[in-house]
């Protein structure tokens, strides 16, 4: 199994400990779009992409629902492309297609860049 889709399968299940055991120590996340204009935008380390995803579930109280749609991998790169549902706090529907670039680095995950329809993610993500 690609090691990007055991930690989607981690989170989606709430063990934000185990995903991140799946990373190296200086892991980054990327999400893509001008931070400023897009509430998630930028660059997180470890610590902060934690918060991130609290800040997440502030928005979506129910968690987002994350379906891999493909996968595609080397040994150095997985590609996953994903549809994301959700409804946020105030019942606006979030519906998303998604695309994750995982670096690996051995048998753990360096970095993932995250690339989203920023738009429809602003209209459901206020800051």
């Amino acid at each position: 199994m690609p090691i990007a889709t055991t930690f989607f399968d981690r989170l989606g299940s709430g063990d934000v400990s185990g995903a991140l055991d799946l990373t190296t120590p200086d892991f980054t996340w990327t999400v893509a779009g001008k931070p400023g204009q897009f509430a998630l935008a930028g660059v997180y380390d470890r610590d902060s992409y934690v918060e991130m995803l609290g800040r997440v579930g502030g928005f979506l109280s129910a968690g987002p629902r994350v379906d891999v749609t493909s996968v595609t991998a080397d040994s150095e790169h997985e590609v996953i492309e994903a549809h994301v549902t959700a409804v946020s706090a105030s019942g606006a529907q979030y519906d998303n297609a998604l695309v994750y670039v995982f670096d690996l680095e051995g048998d753990k995950i360096k970095a993932v860049r995250e690339y989203l329809d920023t738009i429809h993610a602003s209209e459901v993500f206020v800051a």
